[in-house]
């Protein structure tokens, strides 16, 4: 009786692996038989003549059915019987022919095949012949019906080809003149190079090698290397022959003999057709080229392959023939206006961004800048604002064309020089916007611009005296030569603000430099510079040009640097020391607080510091938002306090040799508390009160103004009944008059810093419509007004842009204001409806263009909003279809794609500069309050994350797992085009572009075709005529599975420039998208 023994596991799994080997063994055994079976069956065929039908029947018989050649290599058992001896077995050719036609053998297995007769070009050429014949015939026919992994197979063995017939090249002319078939050779060369051209002349062949090459990558390298071996060697052919050769001998005649007898075959004409039978209709058109020729032109066609471009896009603008822009005179408007301290470098790429979005001509982009600095000349308010437009005009616009000529034009290869020329001879033409700016300023407009970009090297010395010339022939109103100010003797108080302007650049550049050095022991040294400073209008001047070079940020953290020096006592400081101490203090302060209300408290603050006055100013002065809160002004000790009320009081001296400045700062809001409460409960009175103001203002100047501070924030808490106490102590404060009867102990530069203190109090006090009537000047900013409601001024002031083509000051305060008090939200819907009410392309069209200028306001946080808030809402809402019909929907797509390109733009500026902030932030120049309350405010935009469904989506996989853990922990999702790491994914632009591309997928799969679905083809065609950086770095954030759906259902040009564009996305798995799309692409040939 048998007894069964438990087997073990590792005896199982033995028996399951001798199992599947067996299995394996057999079936090698089976197609090493099949393969055996083919070569007799060959033999058979070759013996009785069969037909191609003859052959193809009995093959048949042999592969099981659905299986393709490839598994027995096939084609290499057919090459080998066919290139047996020195010429090619035509009759086995033909077979090879057929099995390819029906599909037998893959085109992969066919070129893997040829490449692997490497030197068969110089041993046996007419093996070669057939070899190029094979060839010739399924260039054209080249397709994969396999998986995505097959399909990029076939591209590199494409490109591998391509390799081969370079090498075969290089082989042929090292060897020729050695060979006595020089001939069949020189054919054989001609074939390559027609092979070559029929190559690089089908779209879908370059973009099949376009893939290869960014997959292999060595062998597109060593292609370039062969291609540059080859011109090397057809040079020395053709240099060799002309190097005459005094003393000859036997071998030497030969070998010259060989060569010459090569340099002939390769230099006479050839007449063929065109494409050499591979395309019968062409067969009527013939070139009579040598064969150099062609080889040339071959070459050039092959690297042209690494600059492959999509379709070019239709234009753009309003009109076919219009090369003019209105978005780009906004621009340059708000640019100057709002962002007149911000770095050169990101403004200069969002225009050269533009340019490429809307297909300009470079000297519509010059002559638009120019334009707009022009018209914002002649609509200015007030003298800060004018210094601010000369500035930019004269010394920052030339510095912008500078910049953009080291760009190069992707539309005109024409000379920069051209552009600049026909931009100025253009502009020429607005004779009278010309006039009336040099009416407006006095100055000759056009000949300091023209002379500013001549020492920039943008013109020559010739074109500077023709444009002059031709400018003095068409001025109406001469203006008076000082103008030009480089060589006039009057005095500064009499030249023209635009010449100071000029002036002022080297001098703010030299006093930087001075700046560097110590003046801690030479203080008074330091104090003549900055009283001469404060005279006239040279400080608004030096900070004009500073801020429109982007040294402002410096010069101002030396200022800091001087004040906080100032503010602390030093060891045996005598009575003059100290009163040079406080004066220092003082002027510094002065300084920092008018530098901070023109160009925004980030000026002074942004260096990261914690001095006194940074404290100060963020705490404390009133900005465009209001006033602050009295929580944040710093509290003082009450004994501190009183000894300075009663010394204000008594108007004793304060003794500078002992005083520390910034806690005499910090007390003044306690005085000023302490004297309003005083007087509301009738313990002083109004002579009181005056005769304190004037020993507080005799003292140091930057004190009035910080009692003003501090009278603002109190003012602003109060209800309308109690403030009366209050305005009447800021009325006393503001009305105040430097008096030099006073014995003020402080005298240095007084009437300068009173005249400074006056402008900053009445700057504070114009921040507030309540505070406002003290400054004694009305508000030079429009407002909006009070009894139309928001929307309609948004509709007007739209409207109204569009009418003009450009924007003024007073529009452009008015968009502002409109986002402060309505929100990127709102605002944002405002904007899309305004687009969607239109009906006219034309109309559309601008007013794509107005939308996408005034986005500029605050792009990233609009963007976000366009992408995560608006667009949703619409295109979740069938009650929106007809706002999404085209052309409405399509200029929302345009809207949205530009808004994208934008953003990302300013990405790529913030890492080039190495910016500080987060890369998908990027705050140039004056920052506004409101981004950081809208930050704050619109919480949708922050806690939206919903992990939920991004998980959902990063699961979606097309053949790979959805997640996956890599070397440090990282989570990638690979459900992308490209894997993402969760940290990207949880910045705001890319969690909206995920957002937004789940959104269109979802559409995608729906069964139902509509407005909808037209609005993601629209988005997407916007997306792949963008340029490389902006398509790419779009699309790394598409789902692969919506990727693969609009391949699989795209056709025409559409599909060859959506798959060059998904194909240098910098994954593989784009890459693989990207060849099976082009490889299962049976429309046709383009």
């Amino acid at each position: 009786m048998y007894r069964f023994l438990p087997l073990s596991y590792s005896y199982l799994h033995a028996l399951k692996w001798c199992t599947s080997s067996h299995r394996s063994l057999r079936f090698m055994e089976t197609i090493q038989q099949r393969s055996q079976s083919l070569k007799e069956l060959l033999l058979k065929a070759w013996r009785e003549r069969w037909s191609d039908v003859q052959w193809s029947t009995h093959m048949k018989r042999i592969l099981p059915p659905g299986v393709s050649g490839d598994a027995y290599k096939l084609t290499d058992i057919i090459l080998t019987q066919a290139f047996v001896g020195p010429n090619p077995n035509s009759l086995m050719l033909s077979y090879l022919k057929h099995i390819i036609v029906s599909q037998v053998v893959s085109h992969t297995a066919v070129l893997s095949t040829i490449i692997e007769y490497e030197t068969v070009c110089i041993t046996r050429p007419y093996c070669m012949r057939g070899l190029l014949e094979i060839l010739n015939g399924c260039i054209n026919r080249i397709n994969c019906q396999g998986s995505m992994e097959e399909c990029l197979t076939l591209c590199q063995s494409f490109l591998q080809v391509i390799h081969w017939l370079l090498h075969s090249i290089t082989l042929m002319l090292d060897k020729m003149p050695d060979m006595r078939d020089l001939q069949v050779m020189a054919s054989n060369l001609d074939i390559i190079s027609e092979i070559l051209r029929i190559t690089c002349t089908s779209r879908v062949n370059k973009l099949l090698l376009f893939v290869a090459k960014l997959e292999d990558k060595a062998t597109w390298t060593e292609i370039e290397e062969t291609v540059s071996s080859i011109r090397t060697t057809l040079f020395a052919i053709q240099s060799q022959q002309s190097q005459e050769q005094p003393t000859r001998s036997k071998l030497t005649d030969e070998i010259q003999s060989g060569s010459s007898q090569l340099d002939q075959f390769l230099s006479a004409p050839r007449t063929t057709h065109a494409s050499q039978g591979a395309n019968k209709k062409d067969k009527g058109e013939r070139t009579t080229e040598s064969i150099r020729e062609r080889l040339e032109r071959s070459l050039q066609e092959v690297l042209r392959l690494a600059q492959l471009d999509s379709s070019p896009s239709p234009c753009s603008n309003s009109l076919e023939l219009k090369t003019m822009s209105s978005c780009i005179g906004v621009m340059t408007f708000m640019e100057a206006a709002l962002n007149v301290t911000g770095d050169l470098q990101p403004f200069v790429d969002q225009l050269l961004l533009v340019e490429q979005l809307q297909n300009l001509p470079r000297a519509s982009v010059y002559l638009e800048l120019c334009q707009a600095s022009l018209l914002g000349l002649i609509d200015l308010p007030d003298t800060c604002e004018e210094l601010k437009w000369l500035a930019f005009t004269f010394i920052k616009l030339p510095q912008i064309l500078a910049r953009m000529k080291q760009s190069p034009s992707p539309r005109d290869s024409t000379d920069s020089a051209l552009h600049f020329i026909s931009c100025f001879e253009q502009l020429l033409r607005f004779n009278v916007l010309i006039d009336q700016a040099d009416t407006k300023h006095n100055c000759d407009c056009m000949q300091q611009l023209l002379q500013q970009c001549s020492k920039l090297g943008l013109i020559t010395e010739n074109q500077l005296r023709e444009l002059l010339a031709a400018r003095s022939a068409t001025r109406r109103a001469p203006v008076q030569s000082r103008s030009s100010g480089h060589g006039s003797h009057e005095s500064p108080q009499q030249l023209p603000n635009s010449t100071l302007v000029i002036r002022a650049e080297p001098t703010s550049t030299s006093i930087l430099k001075k700046w560097d050095m110590d003046y801690s022991k030479n203080p008074d040294e330091l104090l003549g510079v900055l009283g001469h400073m404060m005279s006239g209008k040279s400080f608004e001047l030096i900070i004009a040009v500073l801020a429109t070079t982007g040294k402002l940020k410096k010069f101002t953290a030396k200022l800091i640097k001087f004040n906080e020096q100032a503010c602390k006592q030093t060891q045996a400081e005598v009575t003059k020391g100290s009163q040079v101490r406080a004066a220092l203090f003082d002027i510094s302060f002065l300084m920092l607080c008018h530098i901070a209300q023109l160009y925004g408290t980030e000026m002074v603050t942004s260096n990261g510091g914690d001095s006194f006055f940074e404290t100060w100013v963020q705490q404390c002065i009133p900005d465009d938002n209001g006033a602050k809160p009295l929580g944040s002004f710093p509290a003082v000790e009450p004994s501190k306090g009183d000894v300075l009320l009663s010394q204000y009081h008594s108007g004793m001296d304060i003794k500078t040799m002992q005083a520390r400045w910034n806690e005499v700062i910090d007390t003044m809001p306690y005085i000023m508390q302490e004297v309003l409460f005083a007087w509301e409960n009738g313990a002083t009175n109004v002579d009181q009160i005056q005769k304190l103001i004037d020993n507080v203002a005799s003292k140091l100047c930057c004190l009035p103004i910080c009692c003003v501070a501090w009278l603002c924030s109190h003012i602003a808490v109060l209800a309308s009944t109690e403030r009366n106490r209050a305005l009447s102590l800021l009325q006393i404060i503001c009305s105040h008059q430097a008096s030099s009867q006073l014995g003020v102990p402080l005298q240095i530069y007084d009437n300068e810093r009173n005249a400074m203190m006056q402008i900053i109090i009445r700057k504070m006090c114009s921040t507030s419509p309540v505070t406002n009537p003290m400054a004694k000047t009305s508000r030079d900013v429009p407002s909006l007004p009070p009894a139309t409601p928001a929307t309609q001024v948004l509709s007007s002031v739209f409207a109204e842009i569009m009418d003009k083509g450009c924007v003024d000051r007073r529009t452009l305060a008015l968009v502002d204001q409109l986002i402060t008090c309505g929100g990127v939200l709102w605002f944002c819907r405002g904007v899309v409806l305004e687009i969607c009410s239109l009906h006219c392309k034309n109309d559309l069209t601008m007013a794509v263009e107005v939308a996408f200028a005034l986005f500029q306001v605050d792009i990233e946080q609009l963007t976000l909003t366009l992408t995560r808030k608006v667009l949703p809402r619409i295109l979740a809402d069938p009650l929106n279809f007809e706002k999404l019909s085209n052309p409405r929907g399509h200029a929302l797509a345009r809207l949205t794609v530009w808004c994208i390109a934008a953003t990302l733009t300013n990405h790529t500026s913030s890492r080039d500069s190495k910016c500080k902030e987060s890369p998908f932030r990027l705050l140039r120049g004056r920052k506004r309050p409101r981004m950081d309350l809208d930050r704050e405010d619109s919480s949708v935009l922050k806690d939206e994350a919903r992990p939920s469904k991004i998980r959902r989506l990063l699961s979606v996989g097309d053949e790979d797992n959805a997640t996956s853990t890599l070397t440090g922990s990282v989570n990638y999702s690979t459900g992308f085009l490209v894997a993402q790491t969760l940290q990207q994914l949880n910045e705001p632009f890319p969690r909206a572009l995920v957002s937004l591309f789940q959104l269109f997928s979802s559409l995608m799969s729906s069964s139902m075709i509509g407005p909808r679905t037209e609005f993601v083809i629209s988005f997407m065609t916007e997306i792949i005529h963008c340029s490389e950086h902006i398509a790419s770095g779009v699309l790394q954030f598409a789902p692969i599975t919506m990727m693969s759906q609009m391949l699989n259902t795209s056709s025409g040009q559409f599909l060859l420039d959506l798959a060059l564009a998904i194909g240098r996305v910098d994954s593989v798995v784009a890459r693989r998208l990207a060849a099976k799309a082009l490889c299962h692409n049976k429309t046709g040939r383009f």
